[in-house]
């Protein structure tokens, strides 16, 4: 798309203004010129032709008594006329009564080029006039007048041919007059008028500059305040410089702006009130969340605690109810076994079965015990490396599944007894996520500022967003044989030595658990 050219408001009036000018001036120019030119040429005519009728006036006494001393000297007086080159008198054959011209070979010649005659004079009785214009070589212009030498009175005596005519052309009179001279003046005065005329349009012009300034520089003040506002500042007034309709302009166009400051600072203050009022609001709404949330939290803290309290009750209950029982049934399998009396494999198959299952029960009501107990923590500082090596026997492992270490040396201030209980029970949980084919678990430490971090992890099944949601969960669990305790105690021994446990899977890819505690 071709851009548009841009033409202010000051070059428009400029070349208006400088167009009509010029235009005007050239008009003028024109019609002075020619009718000077024209002035000068008809006067410079008229003269020739009253030199001419001077001429044949004079020139009939001489003519009808062929006084050739008295034409000689006609001749030669009015030879001495401004501008004349040659002055002759002829008579009625066209016979050169007398002659007078400046000395000159291109007038001799130009002058026998066209000679009077006969038929010459019987024209002049006709039109009373002759002229004509040539160029002469090195002459110029020539005006070139004859007129008729008229009789009035006449006698028998002389040689004319008697008519009944009352006036008689006996001769003829010719003047020559140079026209360079006009010619000359004319082209001078045109020069002068051109100068005159440039001079003018050049004035006009530099009046335009100061009229167009005094015109547009008003409207560019205005086109300032319109762009100030348009920016935002309201407080900008146009100058009052003039005392015109410009005038007039510039203090409508300042009350517009006054009216439209005080309108946007009422806007704006409501807009400030509106967020204030928003703002006040959005924090209402957030205290109104927070307090929400709390309430939940409180809630939730609550029926948690009712729920553990029950479990709890129930756990230490049935801890005492059942310790009992089981230790005599742990007693009676033991004298099974050390009797060694069987009737076949599957009574020594049974008698092992009570052994576990005792073992079993006895490992739940212990984690019901150690749930329901208050964690009280007995710190130590402990080399990890050392700690790590001595929890890794604690968890008997398959042959297809390989144990791996990655471990950074430094000290930790915790709970030994308590923390190992954490890594048994992670590295049993990776153990029993394994699939039939095995896997590899790993164990990595590392020191990150002033917290101690330990990974566990493995490359087993995994775990969905649905189990990941409520892993912590007291009560609940993945497995077959379990009551969800586990992770529920992880948690609670990791939170009383001020830390955070934090877990990642991916399902068909491994789970990562990252433990952190402080060093101190």
């Amino acid at each position: 798309m071709r851009k548009k050219i841009y033409f202010g408001l000051s070059v428009k009036f400029i070349v208006i203004i400088s167009s009509i000018i010029i235009f005007t001036s050239i008009i003028l120019t024109w019609f002075f010129v020619t009718a000077q030119s024209l002035l000068l040429k008809n006067f410079t005519e008229n003269r020739a032709i009253i030199l001419a009728n001077s001429l044949a006036t004079s020139s009939e006494h001489g003519v009808l008594m062929s006084s050739r001393e008295f034409l000689a000297s006609l001749t030669k007086n009015n030879l001495k006329e401004e501008d004349v080159i040659y002055s002759i008198i002829y008579d009625e054959n066209g016979v050169i009564l007398s002659k007078e011209n400046i000395s000159n070979e291109d007038i001799n010649r130009f002058l026998a080029s066209f000679s009077v005659d006969t038929n010459t004079i019987t024209e002049l009785e006709k039109s009373k006039l002759q002229k004509n214009v040539s160029v002469l070589p090195n002459i110029g212009e020539v005006l070139d007048v004859i007129v008729p030498i008229i009789s009035k009175d006449f006698t028998p005596t002389i040689k004319i041919k008697a008519s009944n005519k009352k006036e008689v052309v006996i001769g003829a009179a010719r003047v020559g007059i140079t026209l360079e001279r006009i010619n000359y003046q004319i082209e001078r005065m045109a020069k002068s008028i051109i100068l005159i005329t440039l001079i003018v349009v050049l004035a006009g012009i530099v009046m335009s500059f100061f009229l167009v300034k005094i015109i547009v520089h008003p409207i560019r003040e205005l086109m300032l305040g319109t762009k100030k506002i348009a920016v935002g500042n309201l407080s900008y007034r146009v100058p009052l410089n003039s005392n015109d309709e410009f005038r007039e302009l510039a203090t409508s166009f300042n009350s517009m702006a006054s009216d439209m400051e005080i309108h946007i600072r009422e806007l704006n203050k409501e807009k400030k009130e509106l967020l204030n009022l928003k703002i006040a609001f959005e924090q209402r709404s957030q205290e109104l969340e927070e307090t929400l949330e709390k309430v939940q939290n409180i809630q939730q803290d609550l029926i948690k605690s009712e729920k553990f309290a029950t479990i709890g009750r129930l756990a230490s209950s049935v801890a005492h109810e059942l310790r009992n029982p089981l230790a005599a049934i742990k007693n009676i399998s033991y004298f099974l076994s050390k009797m060694g009396a069987y009737s076949d494999n599957k009574s020594k198959q049974m008698v092992n079965m009570l052994s576990s299952e005792v073992l079993r029960a006895n490992k739940i009501i212990t984690d019901l015990l150690d749930y329901s107990r208050t964690k009280k923590l007995n710190k130590l500082s402990v080399d990890i490396i050392s700690f790590i090596d001595k929890v890794i026997p604690a968890v008997p492992l398959p042959t297809n599944i390989a144990l791996l270490t990655d471990l950074e040396k430094f000290d930790v201030v915790m709970d030994p007894d308590k923390i190992t209980q954490v890594l048994i029970n992670l590295i049993t949980n990776a153990r029993d996520a394994m699939p039939p084919e095995g896997g590899e678990i790993k164990i990595i430490t590392r020191k990150n500022g002033n917290m101690c971090q330990i990974l566990i992890k493995d490359n087993a099944c995994g775990m969905t967003e649905e189990t990941l949601s409520h892993l912590f969960e007291p009560l609940f669990t993945t497995k077959l044989k379990g009551i969800g305790l586990g992770l529920p105690i992880v948690k609670e021994i990791i939170d009383a030595h001020q830390g955070k446990i934090t877990v990642t899977s991916t399902k068909n890819v491994g789970t990562t658990f990252k433990i952190e505690i402080p060093l101190q």
